[in-house]
């Protein structure tokens, strides 16, 4: 079951549409969603920060009307939001929250990879500025590399926690 946070300006609006979803398998909720649908009041100041900032967790889906569609795909421009004319078809309107949904699924593998890629980039970071500072005390670089190395094997710590004793002065 897809889990929709519904976020929507007009109240008989969302009842309606809210009973739609319902009926057709999707679970209404206010938090732990897998795609986000808004219905925002373009007068309102914020909606596409809203919009913009839920796109980086979750597939997000827009309504407004037929004419705003353009300004909205402008200022959602980059951030994944699928925007949809207020006439979509219930079937359209399904499979583009079935399809945010999805692609909420991927971005959420895909944060975690380039969370672990950061935290790998930040460790190897460390580890040179080690390897410059063994090598200004007279090591050469692979003598620098082998003594990390060693230190961490025979400790049995990381070479992150070897490279900040180093940088500590240790």
């Amino acid at each position: 079951m897809i889990r929709v946070l519904l976020c929507c300006d007009f109240d008989t609006v969302r009842k309606r549409l809210q009973e739609k979803l319902e009926e057709n398998g999707l679970c209404i909720v206010e938090e732990g969603e897998d795609a986000a649908l808004f219905i925002p009041r373009l007068t309102r100041t914020g909606w596409e920060r809203e919009v913009i900032e839920r796109s980086r967790v979750c597939g997000t889906a827009v309504i407004v009307s037929k004419e705003s569609v353009p300004l909205a795909e402008e200022l959602l421009a980059g951030s994944g939001a699928a925007v949809l004319p207020s006439d979509v078809a219930l079937p359209v309107l399904l499979g583009v929250l079935r399809a945010e949904a999805k692609a909420g699924e991927r971005l959420f593998a895909v944060s975690g990879e380039i969370d672990r890629l950061r935290e790998k980039l930040r460790t190897e970071k460390l580890i040179s500025r080690a390897k410059l500072v063994l090598m200004v005390r007279g090591m050469n670089e692979e003598e620098a590399h082998r003594f990390l190395e060693k230190q961490a094997m025979d400790r049995r710590i990381s070479r992150a926690a070897v490279a900040e004793e180093v940088l500590r002065g240790k």
